[in-house]
């Protein structure tokens, strides 16, 4: 699905990431690991084109990404930053932020398709009639990737989904991203946190 192939990147001078190859297949979640500052966002911006590789290439589909085929492709791509501070006023705007995009606008929501999502992470239906800044850094996370799963996106890349997270809402989002991959997506998740999905089949971890 995306494939990485001896794909060394380089910010500000530093090469962050040095021959690092692995494919992300449907069906699986490929986690990404590493301390802050170790490159895990910029290898992000380089899986979706937002990002030069200085040697090797990524691959989406067998098709390879360049500056001209990388907006085709993240049409293909779901996802989700670390940084959550949207320009938006309530929940309900930042629950149907991602179906505003003009690749996502023939998506058919409602309230009720989103809402129900959030049963399977533990939010309240009452927060949808919330300000945005009345809830809290976890439920705005667990707001985003809930509508993430309405996309249907056959890739998804999510950006350290549980660091506002207690361990038990951590679980529920470990458990909410297992259901997406089993439904055909190929899942990639970066985090600081050596042990987050450990007992999946791929794990990568940037020095």
């Amino acid at each position: 699905m995306l494939e990485l192939k001896n794909v060394t990147i380089s910010h500000n001078g530093a090469t962050l990431v040095d021959h690092l190859s692995f494919c992300a297949e449907k069906g699986e979640i490929t986690t990404i690991c590493g301390p802050s500052g170790c490159g895990k966002t910029t290898l992000i911006r380089a899986m979706m084109g937002f990002h030069p590789v200085d040697k090797g290439f990524i691959t989406v589909n067998g098709e390879l990404l360049t500056p001209l085929s990388a907006p085709a492709f993240r049409k293909f791509m779901a996802y989700v930053p670390q940084d959550l501070s949207f320009p938006v006023d309530t929940v309900a705007e930042l629950a149907n932020m991602p179906f505003t995009l003009q690749a996502n606008s023939t998506i058919a929501i409602s309230r009720e398709s989103i809402t129900e999502q959030w049963k399977n992470l533990a939010l309240d239906n009452s927060l949808y009639d919330k300000l945005a800044n009345e809830i809290s850094g976890g439920e705005r996370q667990r707001v985003i990737i809930a509508s993430l799963s309405l996309l249907n996106k056959p890739i998804v890349i999510v950006d350290e989904p549980t660091s506002a997270l207690d361990q038990e809402s951590s679980k529920l989002v470990a458990n909410f991203l297992h259901r997406l991959a089993q439904k055909g997506s190929a899942v990639i998740v970066v985090t600081h946190n050596p042990d987050f999905y450990s007992d999946k089949k791929i794990t990568w971890t940037l020095q």
